[in-house]
């Protein structure tokens, strides 16, 4: 019976018992079946086996609209399929999705470029490729491999547990002990972000390549920062005539343009002798020779840092891989056969050669999956036209390569998409940047008949209160495009007497435990200072017994009387110079416990503020607030002792590390509990609710421009094999621009423009069931300049009366 190595597709006019035993006797010897009938199949998996082999997507039923001539059985193995005809009746009549059926069976003799709207499943038919290619060349492909790239860490994560939970369900429903193996050999499997491949690969590659031995992949942010501050100084020197021009500018402000323009340079992966001839044409206050001069210095200074470390960073790595491009197969001893590469539309110009490379060098089949629409990180260098680019590299290689679209929608219902549709193809004709082709249209698979679809309304503070009440208890999220605009969102739901689960980047060094403990720390450096004392005394670790206005009216600097006043109600040890500082900070923290005062003062302090309000909300934000306080101090402490784990902290060594990550960091992110009862609004950007869905979106701000004069650009553009930085710079009063801005600068509004409506493309298309938009009169109709103008497009959308 069972010719199928991995999957039967199987249609029955009618659905009966002795068919059901079937599918069970395929699903127990480890086929995945897809039933289709007439009937709904769903109707007859009373089984208690068949429930959980169609929770586990190993029975995929699908009602099909009757066809007379469709009169006898239909079986496919393997996706072999002879029928084409019926299956694309099955796509067009049913939620059977044969562009993800073609994708997951297909032979591998060609690179796969996928193009998957959002919404369309594009996790699980990566996840299901992988899973036929393991089924169908059991003995002789193993998962070690598989390269999967994803564009985050936490994509990695997520993609290897739903690899695994994928083998688990096979294990569970079959007890066959292949897939406990399969299990083992994921081990082995290397699924993380491009960056991590890198050292990955050199670990592997790295002498056959003729790098270094053992040469290290790292970062040197740090390294280049110091570097940059020696140039300065070496020009500063060399060039004081230039360098007068440039006098009045902080040291900072300086330093920071250079690792921007560096930054730049880096993301398009330029060789060491090309960023040496990067052409930074003219301006009157000759700052194209103050930053050539910098560059060029720093460039050199970490290159032989780097060559005497015997380490290079990924963007070296990628910018050499052309040196090394006739390197003979058989040098090679990676095992290497499948590359999947998740949000393609994500790389850079640089990391796209290096994927071509890979599957060129080892021959192997290319799985490229993204979205172009989606594609939102152009200041981290990604770049739109990544497919484009991948086609070419492609053809230049004569490698065979086959385009696919995902158009089935499983997250939208119904009428938003109808609305969706509608609206991204005016944007095709507005926005020069903005494609949306037949292949692009969204198709629903979900009918959601209560759906409110997606309206506009004036979202100011009288709204927005009997908005926050009503929609309460649902899964809400309010998009944003800046962390400030989330901050002020935050503001407003939080003064409506709403509580918020703010996702914000690299907020951890700002965020309440982090604060509250740099007090701490404070208390012992300035303990004479009364603003810190003060702020101090209000914090977790105080007592927080003297109000503002006491304080205020004590402050006399001279007689030192608001320290006399906090010592008398302040008692905390001296910090003896004997002591390790971090050892008695942690002790602090184990007798005063912050965490719990915090979420004391909390509930006391909202009862006060909201009278009115559930006190049963109040009381879970406060227990949420009093764990993710503990989590994050904990994390604080741990970060501490990693950093001082070689020598006997000074408490004025930890209070110098912490007030430089207090005002630098922006990496580390604060944990954040997961909100199970839904009493918190969600509050983010956009770019942090990317891969996220969510049954009603918000989006109160769409009326800030999309192009700004007072913020400093970059441009760096190629031309005929050579660079070109164009830069526009504002600092403190004074404005510089060079020739080359000026040249690009209308091609580079157009770019803006087109990223801020794929932005708008990907909060949208996060709803599932409304989408309510902050609406204005003031829509431009002659040009696109802000969201407001976009989600207009041209036509009111207005607000039902029941939504308030």
């Amino acid at each position: 019976m069972n010719e199928a190595l991995y999957s039967v597709l199987w249609f029955v006019p009618e659905v009966n018992r002795e068919i059901m035993d079937a599918v069970k006797r395929y699903i127990m010897k480890g086929n995945k079946v897809f039933l289709l009938s007439f009937d709904d199949p769903a109707e007859v998996i009373t089984d208690q086996y068949l429930n959980q082999a169609s929770k586990k997507k190993l029975v995929n039923t699908f009602q099909i609209k009757y066809n007379q001539e469709l009169n006898k059985e239909l079986l496919i193995y393997d996706g072999k399929d002879t029928h084409h005809k019926w299956l694309t009746y099955f796509d067009h009549t049913s939620s059977f999705n044969l562009s993800q059926y073609i994708l997951e069976h297909k032979e591998a003799r060609s690179h796969s470029l996928v193009k998957a709207g959002a919404g369309t499943g594009k996790t699980t038919t990566m996840i299901n490729r992988i899973a036929f290619l393991k089924h169908l060349h059991q003995s002789s492909v193993d998962l070690k491999e598989f390269v999967l790239i994803t564009f985050t860490n936490e994509a990695s994560i997520h993609m290897r547990s739903k690899l695994m939970e994928k083998f688990k369900d096979y294990y569970e429903l079959t007890r066959d002990k292949k897939y406990l193996e399969w299990l083992e050999e994921m081990s082995s499997m290397f699924i993380g972000t491009i960056h991590a491949f890198a050292s990955y690969f050199l670990a592997h590659e790295g002498k056959s390549l003729g790098f270094p031995h053992l040469i290290e992949i790292r970062s040197y942010r740090h390294e280049q920062r110091k570097q940059i501050e020696k140039a300065i100084d070496k020009f500063a020197s060399e060039y004081p005539d230039v360098y007068q021009a440039f006098k009045r500018v902080p040291h900072h402000q300086m330093v920071k343009l250079f690792s921007q323009m560096m930054e730049q340079i880096h993301n398009k992966a330029i060789s060491h002798k090309d960023i040496l001839r990067i052409n930074y044409g003219l301006d009157e206050k000759q700052f194209h020779f103050y930053a050539q001069f910098i560059i060029r210095h720093v460039t050199s200074s970490l290159l032989h840092l780097k060559q005497r470390e015997g380490t290079m960073e990924v963007h070296d790595l990628i910018s050499r891989l052309d040196e090394v491009r006739f390197l003979r197969e058989n040098e090679l001893t990676l095992p290497l056969k499948y590359v999947f590469v998740d949000e393609f539309q994500d790389t850079d110009e640089s990391q796209v050669r290096y994927v071509s490379w890979l599957a060129s060098k080892y021959s192997a089949e290319l799985f490229a999956v993204g979205d172009v629409k989606q594609s939102i990180y152009r200041f981290r260098g990604a770049d739109y036209t990544a497919f484009n680019q991948l086609i070419y590299q492609l053809e230049l290689n004569q490698e065979p390569y086959i385009e696919y679209s995902l158009q089935k929608n499983y997250r939208s219902t119904t009428l938003l998409l109808a609305q969706f549709n509608q609206l991204f193809e005016k944007w095709d004709e507005r926005v020069k940047r903005f494609t949306y082709q037949k292949t692009d249209v969204l198709k629903p698979v979900i009918k959601g008949e209560d759906s409110e679809g997606m309206n506009t309304i004036r979202l100011d503070d009288t709204s927005l209160k009997p908005l926050l009440k009503r929609l309460y208890g649902n899964e809400v999220a309010f998009l944003v495009r800046s962390n400030r605009q989330a901050t002020e969102t935050v503001r407003r739901i939080e003064r409506a007497g709403y509580f918020c689960e703010a996702d914000l980047s690299g907020s951890f060094y700002r965020s309440v435990p982090v604060r509250e403990f740099y007090m701490l720390v404070r208390r012992f450096t300035h303990s004479k200072v009364p603003k810190d004392r003060f702020a101090f005394h209000q914090s977790s670790y105080g007592e927080n017994r003297i109000d503002i206005m006491t304080f205020i009216n004590q402050l006399d600097y001279e007689k030192n009387t608001t320290i006399n006043l906090l010592d008398e109600v302040e008692q905390h040890p001296d910090m003896n110079s004997s002591e390790n500082a971090l050892q008695l900070l942690e002790k602090i923290v184990e007798t005063t416990d912050p965490a719990d005062i915090y979420r004391k003062r909390f509930y006391q302090e909202k009862r006060l503020e909201f009278p009115n309000q559930d006190t049963s909300i109040i009381k879970d934000e406060a227990i949420l607030r009093y764990e993710e306080y503990k989590a994050n101090l904990e994390h604080l402490l741990f970060i501490l002792k990693k950093e001082f784990s070689d020598i006997t902290s000074s408490i004025y060594d930890i209070e110098k590390f912490l007030s430089i990550k207090v005002a630098t960091d922006t990496s580390e992110n604060e944990w954040k509990k997961r909100d199970e009862k839904l009493h918190r609004f969600k509050v983010m950007t956009v770019h942090k609710a990317k891969g996220l869905e969510f049954d009603y979106v918000i989006l109160p701000s769409t009326e800030m421009s999309f192009l700004h004069d007072h913020f400093t650009n970059h441009l760096l553009v190629q031309e005929q094999g050579n660079w070109n930085y164009g830069y526009d710079v504002k600092w403190y009063g004074m404005n510089f621009q060079n020739n080359l801005f000026n040249m690009n600068i209308t091609d580079e509004n157009a770019e803006t423009i087109g990223e801020e409506t794929r932005l708008l493309y990907v909060a949208l298309t996060r709803a599932k069931m409304s989408v309510l938009v902050h609406g204005s009169d003031h829509m431009n109709a002659s040009r696109v300049e802000c969201w407001n103008d976009l989600v207009e497009s041209g036509e009111k959308l207005h607000v039902q009366s029941t939504l308030l």
